[in-house]
């Protein structure tokens, strides 16, 4: 039960530090489209759901 509740902490934690990515790539980045921004985080997302 606990090795669960760590696994879904992780993930979280993962899931939290893609968002942050993302948002400070759409902040920061000049030039960067909206599909690109989206294709990134997509990808990350597959990445985080396989690891």
């Amino acid at each position: 039960m606990d090795r669960t509740v760590e696994d879904h902490s992780s993930q979280m934690a993962n899931f939290s530090e893609i968002v942050r990515k993302a948002y400070e790539t759409g902040k920061n980045e000049n030039g960067i489209t909206l599909e690109k921004l989206i294709a990134d985080l997509k990808l990350d997302l597959e990445n985080l759901m396989v690891g």
